[in-house]
């Protein structure tokens, strides 16, 4: 990997890898893209949640570009912003408010493409779908799914837009879906029988002040299911 790719973008995991392939949409903007934390949303680890911010904060220092911080939409859901990990991104979102005269903070959603973590919201249900294992699965929760694909597009598209400027926005679909509907078009698309028992849980409550939307359909869902986990 080159020196100057490195500059740009700061991460190892998957959303990091689908930007560096899309470098020359935006290579020609000064900025950083840092798309690198926890993997696992469930964290509750005092010290990897305390190194998440500690890097953070030690490429703050070196950096002289503008930066694009992928956060994540959890920061305003209700039901969820008090975990310890969409906490920590709240710190580090502050951090930069506070340090950086130009920023751009994309807030992601679920989002779903080629990749091996097990955390994931889709791995987990697919996992256990494919292999036949109960689970639980929490009535009320909805989720809000985008194919890493897009998302890439969209923020690309905010990139160039918001470039030398300070602004914080959410990218999603515009259709939350149910977790019983994600169940359910597995189901769909890998012809078996899901084992689950339902347990309660408090409802989301969502802000969609400063949202961009990707334009979707009623066969989005099941669209970007076949195309992630299908083999």
């Amino acid at each position: 990997m080159s020196t100057s790719i490195r500059k740009n973008i700061i991460g190892s995991g998957f959303l990091a890898k689908k930007f560096k392939k899309n470098l020359l949409n935006y290579k020609k903007y000064n900025v950083a893209i840092y798309a690198s934390g926890i993997s696992n949303s469930l964290e509750k680890n005092k010290k990897n949640l305390k190194k998440e911010i500690y890097k953070f904060k030690e490429f703050l220092k070196s950096n002289t570009k503008q930066i694009i911080y992928i956060s994540t939409y959890s920061i305003l859901d209700k039901s969820r912003k008090n975990k310890p990990y969409v906490k920590n991104k709240i710190i580090i979102e502050d951090i930069i408010r506070r340090s950086t005269h130009t920023y751009l903070i994309i807030r992601l959603p679920e989002i779903i493409g080629k990749n091996k973590n097990p955390n994931t919201l889709t791995n987990f249900f697919f996992e256990k779908i494919n292999n036949d294992k109960p689970f639980f699965l929490f009535k009320n929760t909805k989720r809000n799914i985008l194919d890493v694909d897009d998302a890439i597009k969209k923020s690309i598209l905010l990139i160039k837009k918001y470039y030398k400027k300070q602004k914080t926005v959410n990218l999603l679909n515009r259709t939350f879906y149910k977790s019983e509907e994600i169940v359910k078009t597995f189901e769909k698309i890998l012809q078996k029988k899901a084992i689950y028992k339902k347990k309660k849980f408090s409802k989301n409550y969502f802000n969609l002040k400063n949202s961009y939307f990707i334009n979707s359909n009623k066969h989005y869902l099941i669209k970007i299911l076949k195309k992630y986990y299908l083999r």
